[in-house]
């Protein structure tokens, strides 16, 4: 059976403001067991380990509840939890903790409420700055299908007015963390962006009829291996720029990737980068591969660098892995490159990594 527990800021009361003492017997001031609302009522309320989460923002300390033998115990009907909200007219309450943040995501894991409260305390949990675990739970739960429910009870729980009426909502008036995850919910429900949790089918346009592909994505999206599904015979010429461009992978590259790399180097004096220079790189390779009768492919993570957008010709694909599966990806990669890593040299990857997290949102914009 699930244990009794209630959520105070310290020991106060955050409905009444009542002083509690742990370890001791409290007795109601008020108590109508026949009342059906909770005010007229009176008593205390608690509920259970798997109900708790709906009600965590609403103070710092989470405490067992133990009932005297002489308690009188009623239940309260809740829409957002049903069968959660117990009342008595005398509890004690025992082993304090504070709650963290931590704590909340493994109150989360334990938890047995309906799908639509959960997508309220997404919300809700931002109130005690909890951010990480509302990401956890758009991580855990939100999908495609349903995304359009969590944006919609985000919405009117940020629209509350102080008297609990619903007033219009207005994303300006959110508060920072408030606006973080809004935009990733709506990152979520977008038709074209990347997101961060959700995977997506590859967003594709036509562009020009020319015999061009541009593949892009960010690093661990799947660029290589959806190129070797799709484009794997004499048709297509697959153009990696990281083993153009990059050193250490240039070392190692053949065919066209080689030919190109030399091309670059043997031309300029100073190789260029994907992110400052992407614009002159498309064209000298679009401008080399004329003498191929093939179908050109280049794969490219920063084709959101072009400077000027009509340059593109023939197709777009972009593929949209989720960030936090592209960050993973990258990280066991590097491990599995280079199995002699330190945790040092391991930390500072991932350190540098973390920038695709911002990264990716100039994809969406391009």
């Amino acid at each position: 059976m699930n244990k009794y527990v209630r959520v105070m800021d310290g020991l106060k009361s955050n409905a009444n403001g009542k002083e509690f003492k742990l370890n001791e017997i409290i007795v109601a001031d008020t108590w109508n067991p026949n009342e059906q609302e909770p005010e007229k009522m009176g008593g205390f309320n608690f509920t259970t380990e798997d109900k708790i989460l709906r009600y965590i923002f609403r103070g710092d300390t989470i405490y067992d509840v133990e009932l005297p033998n002489d308690a009188e115990v009623s239940i309260c009907d809740s829409k957002n939890a049903p069968k959660s909200i117990y009342r008595a007219n005398k509890i004690i309450v025992t082993n304090p903790r504070t709650i963290t943040e931590e704590m909340v995501i493994e109150i989360y894991k334990k938890s047995t409420l309906p799908l639509k409260t959960y997508f309220q305390c997404i919300y809700c949990l931002l109130f005690r700055g909890y951010i990480n675990a509302s990401k956890y739970i758009i991580k855990d739960i939100i999908n495609m299908d349903n995304i359009d429910d969590a944006i919609k009870e985000f919405e009117e729980f940020a629209s509350r007015s102080l008297d609990n009426t619903t007033i219009k909502f207005d994303y300006d008036k959110l508060f920072p963390d408030a606006k973080e995850i809004y935009d990733i919910l709506k990152e979520i429900q977008s038709q074209i962006d990347i997101s961060l949790y959700v995977d997506k089918e590859p967003y594709i346009k036509e562009i020009t009829n020319d015999n061009i592909i541009n593949l892009t994505g960010q690093s661990g999206s799947g660029k290589s291996t959806y190129a070797s599904k799709h484009f794997n015979n004499d048709d297509y010429l697959v153009i990696d720029t990281d083993e153009i461009f990059s050193e250490h992978r240039y070392k190692n590259a053949t065919g066209i990737n080689k030919e190109l790399g030399e091309y670059f180097r043997n031309k300029y004096d100073v190789l260029f980068n994907c992110g400052d220079d992407f614009d002159l790189i498309y064209k000298e390779i679009l401008e080399y591969t004329k003498k191929y009768n093939k179908i050109i492919v280049i794969d490219c993570a920063q084709f959101h660098s072009l400077k000027d957008i009509s340059i593109l010709k023939g197709k777009l694909i972009v593929l949209r892995t989720s960030i936090d599966t592209c960050y993973n990806r990258t990280i066991e990669r590097y491990k599995n490159n280079y199995p002699n890593y330190s945790n040092d040299e391991l930390e500072k990857y991932k350190e540098k990594k973390k920038g695709i997290f911002k990264w990716y949102k100039y994809t969406n914009k391009f």
